[in-house]
C-alpha cells in the first residue's frame, strides 16, 4: 500500500524484495508440498494436476526487477481483460507493470488489479496501435524494448518471451 501512496526508489526497491522472497518461499513451499503428497501417495489425479499448474518452473526464472511490461488497452476488450490476469502474475513475480487505457470510457481504475493510466494521443501515434492488447516488454539491463506483443498472452508465454529476450 505505501507503494501505491509514495513510488518512491526505495518503496519499490523494498517491494521488489517482498515479491522475490514471496516466490522463493512459495517454490520451496510447493516443493515441500509434492514431497509430502509423494511420500504419503496422496497424489490423486486431481492433485497432480493442481500441482503442475501452480508449480514454477526454474527454467523459466528471470530477475523480475530488469523487466518493465506496458499494456495498451480498451476497456471493452474481453481480450485484454483476460491480458490483465497475466500482468497481475507478472507483477505478482515483481515485474513493473502498468496499463494504458486508449479509449475514453469512464471506468473505475479500482476494476483493475493493476496500475492504469490514460495513454496520450502522442503515445498511441508513436506506438502505431492498430488492435489491443498490445503489450510491450524492455529491458532495463540490456536497454532495449523487445518487439511489440499483439493480443492475448498466457503467463507462460509472457515469461518465455522475456526468456528469449534474454538470449538475444
Amino acid at each position: 500500500m505505501e507503494l501505491a501512496r509514495n513510488p518512491s526508489d526505495r518503496n519499490i526497491t523494498n517491494w521488489i524484495a517482498y515479491n522475490k522472497k514471496k516466490n522463493d518461499l512459495n517454490q520451496r513451499l510447493q516443493v515441500r508440498m509434492r514431497e509430502y503428497l509423494t511420500k504419503n501417495q496422496k497424489l490423486t489425479p486431481e492433485v497432480q494436476t493442481i500441482i503442475a499448474q501452480n508449480t514454477v518452473q526454474t527454467d523459466t526464472q528471470f530477475d523480475p526487477a530488469r523487466y518493465r511490461v506496458r499494456m495498451y488497452f480498451d476497456s471493452k476488450c474481453p481480450h485484454c481483460k483476460r491480458m490483465f490476469n497475466t500482468l497481475s502474475s507478472l507483477q505478482s513475480k515483481g515485474v513493473y507493470v502498468e496499463a494504458l487505457q486508449i479509449d475514453d470510457a469512464k471506468v473505475s481504475k479500482s476494476q483493475y488489479p493493476i496500475p492504469t493510466r490514460k495513454a496520450s494521443k502522442a503515445e498511441l501515434k508513436k506506438q502505431n496501435i492498430s488492435s489491443v492488447p498490445y503489450t510491450l516488454i524492455a529491458d532495463l539491463k540490456k536497454k532495449v524494448l523487445y518487439p511489440p506483443v499483439r493480443g492475448f498472452q498466457s503467463v507462460n508465454r509472457m515469461t518465455a518471451l522475456i526468456k528469449e529476450g534474454e538470449k538475444l
